[in-house]
């Protein structure tokens, strides 16, 4: 296969020409990355020679050499040497002096139908990956390039002591742009991820190129391999990007895709879109998802949230209606569920008069906003950068919150709110936002132990939206660069799954640096540490503050969940975890995280005790079991009025005696766990 690469590759050549060695072949220096980038770039759609011919005669017969990862570290200096006339630059940077047959030549080529050029390429196994390298060594008659095919595994085969680090340390070798070892350039642990930044650009440093990036010392070759290709796609985009599913490219794909790869060129002027994209661009709704009501659910059932019970508001009592009573004893005997139980009801398809009042009154409060929000700081280019509160918007900021920020004023709002709280609490690193976009941007070329885990969460997240439909298209790409740099923040949290949905839906509103600032806000202002950290102690506080919520309030569902042995893990992980993202819909959770921006974590566990409060009867009832309770909390809720919900929750999360009793029970929680008597204080 690299043979035929190579063969391939000669025909296309943009630079000056390079002599030929004595069997004819280019001698050429070639990583793992610039295998894959060669083989993205300049196949040919299937392998006949016909084809091959039609396409090069299609592009004006120009050669190419873009694609090739140059300062590489394994290079030798020569090799590079006689590379480097070539640049990242781009194509027409390359062209140099032409004649005028190839101008015209040219110009028919960046003005054709057919900007994409998909090529098939020899399928391979998912676990390995050939790549025929250049081996630079010395023997007796002095120096030469010898050619080796070596056969590089997967992560789980290789050398633990190879795991990439998070940060780079300061006995690690760093390579500059020819591949020589700089040891001036080694950096500790403690280096800020600015000063890491700023040092990798200079001398003795890992060199980053435009369109990719050289390997660290450490670092997996699979990793390296996945961060190089997001890195080079990034220049280069995808074919379809927003309503194509794309071609894999890193790992494993389905079998339609196999052996293709896709390449962009500079798109035309033209404005025109295929049928094909027309339609589904038609089929999204007003927030990008595909327009199919309760689609493709992997949930066992559909449940709606009903609004009679959200009517009554629960007071809390002066003290527990269990409080003196033994625990209800569990069922001794589990028989499977004969279907007979009460059920919750299914939501009705949403009628369109529902729609169009929902946009006029959506549409009605966007002045309001307007109004309550005043600007703060522009940048040189004249754009809003920064927001704040006007004296009308602080007075009445609460109570619009929880009926809805409209959505063109949602990514100012958040960004207001989170900065307010941020500063009310005076958590975290105490860093500006603009100190947190300079430490994404300064990140994104580290290596990180969980880049592989992340492109493989990457596809199957939110993948009904238009901007994360595309296999490494824009939103792909974003969210794997936020989660990237983000799994660089926090050692002691990494990067857990939950954190996908998060970035995904904060990049529907934000650009990536700014997407990433919200999650270190998060993480250090809102509490995620505490989830996302191993163990979840964040996680087990939540529930253990439920749990009291649900004894004081709901005694009865209290003892049938003791009955029936339901523990709070079983069901509500999920929810917290992720901020309710994939169990309620997409205008229901932007809701409720316009409170949480407001209110703080409370707003999730009150979140949680409404849906138990709709669903009490169903519950509590003598009929309900092991099976019916976890298979109703499994569900995905729609409520039956997102206005009722919301109102509920604002009004108990209002409650001061209810704020009291629960930051006391998360008082009461840290004494358990530092006496060991946590174990047995959940249900």
């Amino acid at each position: 296969m690299t043979d035929q690469l190579g063969r391939d590759i000669r025909h296309l050549s943009l630079g000056p020409k390079i002599a030929l060695n004595g069997n004819g072949d280019r001698p050429r220096d070639s990583t793992i990355a610039s295998a894959g980038d060669a083989a993205d770039i300049f196949d040919l759609y299937g392998s006949d020679d016909a084809n091959r011919e039609s396409w090069r005669s299609s592009t004006g017969q120009r050669d190419s050499t873009i694609g090739v990862a140059y300062g590489s570290p394994s290079k030798h200096p020569a090799q590079v040497q006689r590379e480097s006339e070539v640049s990242w630059s781009g194509p027409m940077n390359l062209l140099g002096n032409h004649n005028e047959e190839e101008e015209e030549g040219r110009a028919r080529r960046w003005s054709d139908k057919p900007d994409i050029s998909i090529t098939g390429v020899t399928p391979t196994s998912a676990s390995y990956m050939y790549d025929q390298e250049q081996e630079y060594h010395e023997n007796g008659n002095g120096k030469e390039y010898g050619k080796k095919d070596s056969m590089v595994s997967s992560t789980s085969s290789q050398d633990p002591s190879r795991l990439s680090p998070r940060r780079p340390t300061s006995s690690s070798r760093y390579t500059n742009g020819t591949g020589n070892g700089n040891e001036n350039g080694s950096m500790s642990t403690s280096t800020s991820i600015s000063e890491i930044g700023n040092r990798s650009n200079g001398s003795g440093s890992v060199s980053v190129a435009g369109s990719g990036s050289s390997q660290y010392p450490g670092e997996e070759d699979d990793a390296f391999m996945i961060r190089n290709t997001y890195a080079r796609l990034e220049k280069e985009g995808v074919h379809g990007d927003g309503w194509d599913q794309g071609i894999e490219r890193t790992r494993g794909g389905p079998s339609i895709g196999a052996g293709k790869r896709a390449t962009v060129y500079p798109a035309t002027k033209t404005g025109d879109i295929g049928e094909q994209e027309r339609q589904f661009l038609a089929s999204l709704d007003r927030y990008g998802f595909v327009n199919e009501p309760l689609r493709n659910r992997s949930e066992t059932r559909v449940a709606l949230i009903p609004t009679a019970p959200l009517s009554k508001i629960p007071k809390l009592p002066s003290i527990s209606p269990l409080a003196g009573k033994p625990p209800v004893e569990p069922n001794s005997t589990f028989n499977p569920s004969d279907g007979s139980g009460l059920s919750p009801r299914i939501p009705p398809s949403t009628p369109n008069t529902e729609d169009e009042r929902v946009k006029r009154r959506e549409f009605d409060r966007v002045d309001k906003w307007g109004k309550m929000m005043s600007i703060k700081k522009r940048d040189q280019g004249g754009n809003i950068t920064q927001w704040d509160w006007s004296k009308e918007g602080t007075a009445k900021l609460r109570k619009r919150v929880y009926k809805g920020i409209p959505d063109r004023w949602r990514m100012a709002a958040w960004w207001t709110l989170a900065e307010g709280l941020t500063r009310e609490k005076g958590k975290g690193k105490g860093k500006e936002s603009e100190q947190s976009e300079s430490d994404y941007r300064n990140t994104l070329d580290l290596p990180s132990t969980f880049d592989v885990q992340i492109d493989l969460d990457v596809p199957r997240t939110i993948s009904g939206h238009t901007m994360f439909v595309t296999r490494y298209g824009a939103g792909q790409r974003n969210l794997w660069h936020v989660l990237h740099c983000f799994s660089q923040v926090c050692e002691t949290c990494g990067y857990v799954q939950g954190m996908g949905p998060i970035a995904a839906t904060l990049l529907c509103y934000f650009d990536p640096a700014r997407a990433y600032t919200l999650l270190v806000r998060l993480h250090d202002t809102y509490g995620m540490h505490d989830i996302f950290q191993p163990g979840f102690p964040g996680l087990l506080e939540a529930f253990y503050v439920q749990e009291r919520l649900m004894e004081w309030l709901m005694p009865d569902l209290y003892q049938s969940f003791q009955r029936n042995m339901i523990s709070s893990s079983a069901w509500g992980t999920k929810w917290y975890i992720t901020l309710f993202v994939n169990t309620v819909p997409f205008s229901q959770q932007l809701r409720l995280w316009d409170a949480l921006w407001l209110d703080g974590s409370d707003v999730m566990i009150v979140t949680s005790l409404a849906i138990l409060w709709a669903f009490r009867d169903l519950l509590s009832s003598p009929k309900a079991t092991f099976e019916s309770i976890l298979s109703l909390l499994s569900s995905y809720f729609v409520a039956e009025d997102e206005d009722a919900l919301m109102r509920w929750i604002r009004k108990v999360v209002g409650q001061p005696e209810t704020k009291n009793k629960m930051t006391f029970w998360r008082e009461e929680w840290k004494s358990l766990v530092e006496h060991g008597k946590s174990g047995s204080a959940l249900l």
